[in-house]
């Protein structure tokens, strides 16, 4: 079924996103869906060609917050119980990550009310992919071809960058949002290379080949090892995945997986030293438990307003770098056990085979293993890590089957 949902007949942006809009619906909302489609949009893009993390975090604020709260006052029903009630579930899995702010060791009621802006914006970005699915489903098919074109135009901001700087020890980095840190440059543009690998799976072509040349030179420089890593795993499983090798594909992952737990138990051992390669990673972790005395492996040490801390060894003042020891840190095995259900509900809802919609299974792969050395806990303010975590996990979780669309949303599937 997966596949049926991209059989339409392609239209130009400006008209899906006018058949997006019923005649049964009033003025107000015929606003505020454009608003919010929009403000997706926008957002989405931004993680390529914002100016600044903070452009973009106000045009998740401005583009998507308020017509998000709009729809889930007066359209409750419809988003959170039909056709399905995925939304319902991400609701609750964000009410249960946001939990851990009650046990906190300062203020509760101030640390609940800086935290629940948070829990805001997940549920509006979840919100805004639901509104898509249901009214607008073509636009949304394109969705990953916009992360391309997108990732294309950074990738040329990223080469005149490098062409007035030279190249850099460190790592070089892009422009706008993509000239924070070479990290996540690297992670952004290894997105934009997956994207690159589903629309080849689609339509092979020469020259999608040729495109993927200067996304790996431009990876390499920005010397980003999480990003070599996620790739690593994620595109020979994106091959065999496609094939329909399913069996080779899990078994693929469950290696990885071995190779993974070997080389971790060797460090453990001291056999291999784990500071030097995980970047200092552990350094960080141990400031980390050390800054919260309190911690309980069951419940953790609780979500306060703070995501960085002071490394008396580092000398820097840095985050967690880590999603699972975030997760872990802040909400203990309950934490993990949420997040990492919603990961598995989200998965349950791709459909196997070659559905062009794999390429948000290939996204989350990438983030889920990226993230075990990058990240914060996931429900803090929008970041560049949403790209391969909150994004393609809603994506997966929020699709609305194509025989069960509203009926806003048949005109635009079965013209």
């Amino acid at each position: 079924m997966g596949a049926q949902a991209v059989q339409a007949p392609a239209r130009w942006p400006a008209e899906a996103l006018l058949m997006g809009l019923s005649s049964s619906q009033s003025r107000s909302e015929r606003v505020f869906s454009i608003w919010l489609i929009t403000g997706l949009f926008l957002y989405v893009t931004g993680f390529y060609l914002s100016p600044t993390s903070k452009g973009q975090y106000l045009t998740l604020y401005i583009g998507m917050i308020l017509p998000a709260l709009y729809f889930s006052f007066w359209r409750f029903r419809d988003y959170f119980l039909r056709p399905n009630n995925a939304l319902l579930w991400v609701f609750a899995a964000v009410l249960l990550l946001y939990l851990p702010s009650m046990w906190v060791s300062g203020d509760i009621l101030d640390t609940l009310r800086k935290n629940l802006k948070h829990v805001i914006f997940v549920l509006s970005f979840a919100i805004a992919i639901r509104h898509g699915y249901l009214h607008y489903p073509s636009l949304m098919a394109r969705l990953p071809c916009l992360l391309f074109i997108s990732s294309t135009v950074a990738l040329a901001c990223f080469f005149i960058a490098l062409a007035k700087a030279g190249i850099t020890p460190g790592g070089n980095i892009g422009i706008g949002n993509l000239g924070e840190n070479p990290n996540e440059t690297g992670l952004a543009l290894s997105v934009g290379l997956i994207c690159l690998l589903s629309l080849w799976q689609q339509h092979p072509n020469k020259a999608l080949l040729i495109l993927a040349i200067p996304l790996c030179i431009a990876i390499y420089l920005a010397y980003s090892r999480a990003a070599f890593l996620g790739l690593a795993v994620t595109l020979p499983f994106a091959i065999v995945f496609y094939q329909g090798k399913f069996k080779l594909a899990l078994i693929y992952l469950t290696m990885c997986a071995l190779g993974a737990t070997l080389i971790c138990t060797l460090m453990a051992l001291g056999y291999l030293d784990a500071d030097q390669l995980l970047s200092r990673r552990p350094t960080v972790w141990d400031a980390f438990l050390s800054a919260n005395p309190d911690f309980h492996w069951l419940w953790g040490a609780g979500l306060d307003g703070s995501v960085s801390v002071f490394s008396k060894t580092l000398g820097l003042k840095l985050e967690a770098h880590s999603l699972f020891f975030a997760l872990w840190l802040r909400g203990g095995l309950f934490s993990l056990a949420v997040f990492i259900g919603l990961v598995a509900a989200s998965v349950r809802q791709q459909q196997a085979g070659s559905s062009p919609s794999n390429v948000w299974l290939y996204i989350l792969l990438f983030g889920l293993v990226t993230q075990f050395f990058e990240g914060i806990y996931p429900v803090r303010a929008p970041n560049s890590f949403w790209l391969y975590t909150w994004l393609p996990l809603l994506m997966l979780a929020l699709r609305v089957p194509p025989a069960n669309n509203s009926p806003t949303s048949q005109p635009d599937t079965e013209r």
